[in-house]
């Protein structure tokens, strides 16, 4: 038997449905945040914390029954069989479909505890519910909850920590039956996983399943029925607002209009042009490159070699200011210049730290300047230089970067929020039956516009293999991440308009459609039905959204200030040791020849191998035609999945697919991107 689950922890575990508040109702007990979505499946593992002394509180997937039929029944079954205490959280308006799962936990002889969350949603229905005659009839406390406002919470704390759990009454004849094998197992929820035929435990235990699922399922689900038709009555059958809204949302035409209205606005207005175009140009414009990086670069040069080059546009004049040693060493050169700037409000400038600088920034059609290649002039290079880590790096993360994400994922939040992402996937489910997927997979496909790799892990939502690599495939060829999906989208308002952002939409939606249609064609099997609860359509709590996007936007940044900080040594490493142009060189076939863009457009495909979104930043740095800039964003948004995605792709299916996706993905975009040049005239 596999004993590794017990611990000497005592374990109490958050058992339920999908959407029913588990994951609130694990903060409220833990002080822990954990994701917390209006639609089912937001949690795909466990999460435990530390409650009090020796206890631990798990909150699992959602489930509809025990058992061992996909991999969150699984995961919850493990837990369930080994938990001291259940908090089963069962939601008051779904209360005919919880309760059968109550029942099981009742029948494995669990010491329960019962909280009936989203009362509000109950009483704003109409439906009266009869706890104290619930509670009767189940033998076991019941605690009335709206998690989200933390109504009944204190109780339902209280009840844990001085243990009111209680056994539940099982029926009798399934408990002769049950006392039946108990010799042969170590606990009832065994006996009971064994006699509904539960072959995975049967096997660990060594003994034959038994067939009585039917029968045992049956006679539960009347059970069911007999304590809802004698504990609720519903006296209010006027349909809500919020219902009608939501039924417009899922019919076929009114509901893609909605769809199509929401898209626009969120990418393309909100993102592309009141966050991507005027929020980032007052924080990278008016900020960042105004008044950070001079101060950067000044206080670099204070012992470092510089060299500053001045352009006057009252007389057209231009001036350079060359300090070998850095401005301590010359002082008084360091006052005029100060001076001169004090006294010239029409000027120019540009910072120089080395030979390399001239180079990249073509200032060698002035001179070449007194700086000699040598460490001294390297480190300002890689300090504060082009690629500086101190500036490209802290400019992009600061000024760019931040804006977009903030934005991005408090709207990704509040759609999360209101209980419109289940909807939307009942709306996409023809159409992605289509492609070898039910609609369920629109749900990681959206959250990968927040960061690919952490939606290749919510590809556990889905039921199969088949619908796992195929959802993998599509997030990796044509879904782009946040950052990158801001920074493209206020390129392309700015250049092209709604016509640029139009053909960038229709080709990713293109290539999307026909990798799905491949892939459906020649993978064996077929897409499964959508099984989906449709939960509340609500008005998003600004608490949730705050939280959702500050812990999002807090777990992004952790991961990208070190990787872009990674990135900006290296580059400027090779700019230094004169690397970087000869890659130019090496790509420019591919960058000029085939996809008829600049040459140093190939910094972006390199920068874009590690982190999606810092390729994106170097587009921001060219001057392309707005047909060129439309190419090169479909192809740095087609390019290949950046390092981390690649590695949870690996280690979510293997190797071999995680490579073929990296490759194939490198293929397609420059062939898409060769194509559509040609097309534009780029």
């Amino acid at each position: 038997m596999n004993n590794t689950l017990k611990t000497h922890h005592k374990q109490i575990a958050l058992v339920g449905n999908p959407n029913v508040g588990k994951s609130v109702f694990f903060h409220h007990i833990s002080s822990i945040y954990v994701d917390v979505s209006n639609y089912p499946g937001t949690t795909v593992e466990i999460t435990s914390a530390p409650i009090a002394n020796n206890t631990v509180i798990k909150d699992t997937p959602g489930i509809y029954g025990v058992s061992s039929f996909n991999d969150e029944e699984r995961v919850a079954r493990d837990v369930i069989l080994y938990a001291d205490i259940i908090v089963n959280v069962v939601s008051a308006i779904s209360l005919e479909r919880d309760l059968f799962l109550t029942k099981q936990l009742i029948d494995m002889n669990k010491d329960l505890i019962i909280a009936i969350n989203q009362m509000d949603e109950a009483r704003a229905l109409g439906l009266e519910i009869n706890i104290n005659k619930l509670s009767e009839l189940l033998g076991v406390p019941i605690y009335p909850t709206v998690a989200i406002t933390g109504e009944g919470m204190k109780e339902v704390k209280e009840a844990i920590e001085i243990n009111k759990a209680k056994k539940g009454n099982v029926d009798p004849v399934l408990q002769r039956e049950l006392t039946e094998l108990l010799p042969l197992v170590t606990n009832q929820a065994e006996a009971l996983l064994i006699l509904e035929g539960d072959l995975i435990i049967a096997e660990r235990l060594k003994t034959e399943p038994r067939n009585k699922r039917n029968e045992i399922y049956s006679t539960r689900r009347k059970e069911v029925n007999d304590l809802i038709s004698k504990t609720t009555n519903k006296s209010n059958t006027k349909e809500r607002f919020l219902t009608k809204i939501s039924n417009i949302l899922i019919d076929p035409i009114w509901g893609s209009l909605a769809a199509i209205l929401i898209g626009f606005l969120f990418l393309y207005q909100f993102l592309g042009i009141w966050v991507g175009g005027d929020l980032v140009n007052f924080t990278e414009k008016k900020i960042m490159n105004a008044y950070y990086e001079p101060v950067v670069r000044e206080a670099t040069g204070v012992f470092l070699p510089i060299e500053i080059v001045i352009k006057d546009n009252s007389p057209r004049k231009t001036l350079i200011y060359s300090f070998p040693k850095g401005f301590w060493a010359d002082k008084k050169k360091y006052e005029e210049l100060k001076s001169y700037r004090k006294n010239n409000k029409t000027i120019e400038q540009e910072y120089f730290f080395g030979p390399s600088d001239y180079i990249e920034a073509k200032a060698n059609e002035i001179r070449m300047g007194n700086l000699k290649n040598n460490f001294f002039s390297a480190l300002g290079t890689i300090l504060s230089g082009k690629y500086g880590v101190l500036t490209l790096t802290v400019t992009y993360l600061l000024g760019l970067l931040l804006p977009l994400v903030i934005a991005f994922y408090t709207a990704l939040a509040l759609l999360e929020d209101s209980g419109y992402l289940p909807r939307l996937a009942v709306l996409v489910d023809g159409l992605l039956s289509r492609i070898g997927m039910n609609g369920r997979a629109i749900i990681p496909l959206i959250l990968g516009l927040g960061c690919v790799t952490m939606a290749s892990v919510t590809t556990r939502l889905l039921s199969t293999k088949r619908e796992k690599i195929i959802a993998m495939t599509i997030l990796g060829f044509a879904i782009p991440c946040s950052a990158q999906l801001g920074v493209i989208q206020s390129l392309l308002a700015k250049s092209g308009g709604i016509t640029s952002w139009l053909i960038w939409l229709s080709v990713l939606g293109l290539v999307l459609v026909l990798t799905g249609f491949i892939m459906n064609k020649f993978l064996p099997g077929k897409a499964t039905p959508l099984l989906i609860d449709l939960p509340p359509l609500r008005l998003p709590r600004i608490e949730n959204v705050f939280y959702k996007a500050k812990t999002k936007v807090g777990f992004f940044m952790s991961e990208a200030v070190g990787a872009f900080f990674l990135a900006a040594c290296i580059v400027a490493f090779l700019q230094v040791m004169g690397i970087l142009s000869k890659i130019i060189l090496l790509f420019e076939p591919i960058s000029k020849t085939f996809l008829h863009l600049p040459k140093e457009v190939s910094i972006s495909f390199i920068l874009g191998m590690v982190r999606r979104d810092f390729g994106a930043f170097g587009l921001t740095e060219l001057s392309m035609s707005p047909a060129q800039v439309t190419v090169a964003s479909v192809v740095l948004t087609l390019f290949v999945p950046c390092i981390a995605t690649v590695a949870v792709m690996a280690k979510e299916q293997n190797w071999k697919i995680a490579t073929g996706i990296w490759v194939t993905s490198m293929l397609l975009a420059i062939g898409i991107g060769a194509i559509l040049a040609r097309m534009l005239g780029a």
